[in-house]
């Protein structure tokens, strides 16, 4: 008969000399777990201990997410593009901003100029860039801010067009000039134009989107501007640009009459406003300087109000009065 195994433990001698034997059941002691081989390896790899692993472990896990999470927005734009393509969405085009002094066909002109249609499909990302480029190409644009697209199929045009100041006229041309000089085709705009004329020039106008290439129109220009920039500085009741029609720069450092003024303003009425030599040129003897010239036709306006109370203005002469602080300048 099999006895477990006996474990023998003297004990203190009883009262007749013997000796107790106390007799117990062995205990086993449980197995002390040893780490794992992969932990095993890093720690003796590193000697880093078990942070180092959980580290590990962690940046493994968020390593993971981010490439989940990428590809299930892939997946997404995948799935948005099919969607999108099984609704037809038609696209509509509108301009930011637009300003007050462009017709709607001006408008509608400078949109279709973008080359943007109703079918094309709003996810395709090299549009918007092929869209900046055909804006830019249009002669009304001066400069192109940014094309956005939206979901719902509207396509929203933010750029910056060329206000026109002035019309040119050359046997049947007809065509715009802004303040740049840059020859803008024909379009309906709500805003009063005045015409420079040069009777003496036989060349073309230009093609729409160039430069003016002529001195004397130049020359012209450049009064125009500064009598349209003291225009809009002024209240309502001072402004005296609507009554201009014409001005003529045909006698253009004097090449047609010295005696006579290089150029020459027209009020709608006919009432003639000599301005004589050209902004920046070289004066002729005691006539007074653009700043004056200036001045002094803002101060005619004011004192009739109106240009056509005169049989004309002459602004080429100094006024007498030395205390008058223009006579200065």
């Amino acid at each position: 008969m099999w006895c477990p195994p006996l474990r023998l433990r003297l004990g203190q001698a009883s009262a007749d000399g013997y000796f107790e034997v106390n007799m117990a059941k062995s205990k086993k002691k449980p197995k002390k777990q040893s780490p794992g081989r992969l932990r095993r390896a890093f720690g003796a790899l590193f000697g880093l201990g078990g942070g180092f692993f959980r580290r590990v472990v962690y940046l493994c896990l968020l390593a993971a997410a981010t490439v989940a999470a990428v590809i299930g927005f892939g997946r997404m734009e995948d799935y948005v593009q099919k969607i999108t393509l099984a609704r037809q969405v038609q696209l509509k085009v509108v301009m930011k901003s637009q300003p007050t002094w462009a017709g709607d066909e001006l408008i509608e002109q400078v949109c279709l100029s973008s080359g943007i249609r109703s079918d094309d499909f709003i996810l395709q990302k090299d549009l918007t860039g092929q869209w900046m480029h055909n804006l830019g190409k249009n002669a009304w644009v001066k400069h192109v801010r940014g094309v956005r697209k939206y979901y719902d199929g509207t396509v929203e045009i933010d750029c910056e067009l060329r206000e026109p100041i002035a019309l040119l006229k050359q046997g049947d041309d007809i065509c715009y000039v802004d303040t740049e000089g840059v020859i803008l085709p024909v379009m309906p705009v709500a805003r009063h134009l005045v015409q420079l004329r040069d009777k003496n020039s036989f060349t073309s106008l230009g093609q729409s989107g160039e430069p003016v290439n002529s001195q004397s129109l130049l020359a012209g220009l450049a009064v125009l501007t500064l009598i349209r920039e003291m225009d809009e500085q002024l209240p309502r009741g001072d402004r005296l640009w609507h009554e201009l029609a014409l001005l003529d720069v045909s006698n253009y450092e004097g090449h047609v009459d010295s005696a006579k003024p290089h150029l020459t303003l027209f009020t709608k009425n006919q009432t003639e406003i000599r301005w004589g030599a050209a902004v920046e040129r070289e004066l002729p003897y005691n006539e007074a300087p653009w700043k004056y010239k200036l001045a002094s036709l803002y101060r005619a306006y004011k004192q009739e109000g109106t240009l056509d109370a005169y049989s004309y203005v002459d602004l080429r002469e100094w006024r007498k009065e030395k205390s008058d602080p223009l006579r200065q300048s």
